[in-house]
């Protein structure tokens, strides 16, 4: 009995982000510079979507455009994740500033975490001085 083939490659249903897939004669003359991608598009939910060709050794080139969104410069590091076949990447002043609003919301007003902890500290060693001299007396009042 034959075994039935699974696809290959992206065998997903295409939804109303579904992007034209690279291959064949097209994807030939888009990298020889001979066509040109489409530009890029705003999608329903504000996103926009960009187009790129991937070049030797694996490499693509963000547009113009993207760089500047993104505040990026030449030798700027980038850092990505890939999520169930999406990649994601920001730059890390992004990711910087990302962790100082979250770090900010957490903030409780104007007093200093290392205030509180040298005030903790010093709560727990009068707990425990007052702990020794209470124990110190009851021993004191057992040897009567």
């Amino acid at each position: 009995m034959a075994r039935k083939s699974s696809p290959k490659g992206f065998a997903e249903r295409k939804t109303a982000y579904a992007a034209p897939r690279s291959g064949g004669q097209r994807a030939k003359a888009v990298a020889q510079g001979k066509r040109k991608l489409p530009a890029p598009e705003t999608l329903p939910d504000g996103t926009i979507r960009y187009f790129l060709v991937l070049g030797p050794k694996g490499r693509a080139l963000l547009p113009a455009d993207m760089r500047a969104a993104m505040g990026l410069k030449q030798g700027d590091v980038i850092t990505a994740w890939l999520k169930d076949g999406e990649v994601r990447m920001h730059s890390h002043l992004h990711g910087l500033r990302k962790i100082q609003v979250e770090a900010s919301s957490m903030a409780k007003g104007t007093v200093y975490a290392s205030d509180e902890l040298i005030a903790e500290r010093r709560a727990e060693a009068a707990k425990e001085t007052e702990e020794t001299l209470q124990w110190s007396r009851e021993r004191k009042k057992k040897r009567r």
